[in-house]
Order: C-alpha cells, then structure tokens, then sequence
C-alpha cells in the first residue's frame, strides 16, 4: 500500500425542497454545524491506509508514518468543526470523551511511550462508546449528530494505535465502526415514504415514491410509467436524507467492510 493523500469526500450537502416547516428547522441546527470543512478530507480512506499497514503486519516505515500525518494534518485543520458537532451530542460523557482525545491527539508527539500507550487504549474505548451509542439510541437527532464525528474519531484511533505499536485489534476496531456506521444507515433510512400513483384512464400510469427524512428534507424519486412500473424507494431515500450523516455512511460501510481480513 502506498502513501495515501487526502482527498476530497464527494457529498453534496443540501437541503431537498424550499420550504421548512418550523419543527423541522429546530431538530436541523445541529446537523448544520457540521460545516463542508469537515467533508474535506476523506476519513475512510485515511482509516482504511493505517489499517492496512497494521492487518498485514508491515510495520513502520515511511508510508504508514506518512498515513498517521496525513491524520494528524486532518485533524489539525477541521478540530473546530469536528469539536462544535461533538458539542451537539446529547450524551455528556461520550461528548466528554470525544472532545478530549480529538484534542490531545495533536499531542501524540509529545507523550512518552507509556502515556502514549494509555492514551491509545483510552481513545479506542471512547470510540466504541460512542459506536455503542449509535447504537442504543433511538432518537435519529441523536444518531445523526454522532453520525458526523465517526469517520475522524475512528481516523484517530488507528493513528493512535499504530504509533502507539499496537497490531492487535485493529479487526475489532473497524468492526466497531461498522457496527457504528450500520446503525446511522438504519436509523436514519426515512420510514415516512408514500408511493404516489397518478393515472388518466386505464392507459396511463405515473408513479414514484415521496419520502421525508426526521428532519422534514423531501426526496423524490424519478417517476416510472405503466400500470405494473415500481419507482426506486431507494433514490428518494436517498435524496431526502442528503442533508444527514447518512450518505458518509453509506460510502463509507462497502470499504471498511473491503478493509476486513
């Protein structure tokens, strides 16, 4: 595996529709602090590099010290976004975490090798409190706040852990943010859907299927025509969901899983 550079994460970040009802604006202030400065760099990818290194047992060297800056220099450059969508995070002590190790990650230059080991261990425990997190909670404001600050955290905890030496349980990591991405895939796949059907006659059928996301964004699928036609659910969830973590999830899960030995 090569060096990797970062790279821009294509995912278009807007709002289906005009209008939003009021209700619907107040559950979106959270999600809207995820500014595009934190879609700027490709999370899976710079996870994915410093995996690779560790499940193959290559060590050190350049290219995984180069995937570890690449991190770093992430990191460095999107904190203030990644730390204002923690602050979202109705869950004190996993915002507590959070917060802290995307902070002291900066820091890992610094530490001496014990408190560097420590650190590593502690920040793969907040990652998977916070998987655990999207798990068990209902509310998809929730999930969709946890949803943005997955991929860095995770990012962190690889680069952690490699510089740290530990080769172990880097399968169990990605694992865990698979479990993570799963549940904001779920939870925040609309379940308001309703398949419109319009006809003129007996000679003429048009349909396509309308959705709502938890935050009032619409989707809409392309329309299919004739009487026996089925419209794609999956374009219209998708569309109204363009605006949430979601679609970082469903990019990301394919190639975490790829990733897996």
């Amino acid at each position: 595996m090569t060096g990797l550079a970062a790279a821009s994460l294509a995912l278009s970040i807007a709002v289906a529709g005009t209008g939003v009802p009021a209700q619907a604006a107040e559950t979106k202030r959270a999600t809207e602090t995820a500014s595009p400065q934190l879609f700027a760099f490709d999370w899976v990818s710079l996870t994915v590099a410093v995996a690779g290194y560790l499940l193959s047992g290559s060590g050190g060297g350049g290219n995984l010290e180069a995937a570890i800056n690449e991190i770093k220099l992430a990191i460095e450059q999107s904190k203030t976004e990644i730390i204002a969508q923690i602050d979202a995070i109705a869950a004190a002590e996993v915002e507590a975490c959070l917060e802290a190790h995307t902070i002291e990650f900066l820091n890992i230059d610094f530490m001496d090798e014990f408190t560097l080991r420590a650190w590593a261990q502690n920040a793969t425990n907040c990652a998977t409190q916070a998987s655990a997190f999207a798990g068990a909670v209902q509310s998809p404001q929730a999930v969709d706040k946890i949803g943005f600050v997955i991929g860095p955290i995770f990012a962190i905890v690889l680069a952690a852990r490699a510089q740290a030496g530990f080769v172990n349980g880097t399968d169990l990591v990605l694992q865990s943010q698979i479990r993570a991405y799963e549940a904001v895939v779920t939870k925040l796949t609309p379940t308001n859907c309703q398949l419109i059907v319009t006809s003129e006659g007996s000679a003429f059928y048009e349909k396509w299927w309308t959705c709502w996301a938890y935050n009032g964004d619409v989707g809409r699928s392309s329309p299919c025509f004739g009487r026996n036609c089925m419209p794609n659910r999956t374009t219209a969830e998708n569309q109204a969901t363009l605006n949430t973590s979601r679609p970082v999830a469903v990019v990301a899960l394919p190639r975490l899983r790829a990733a897996l030995p």
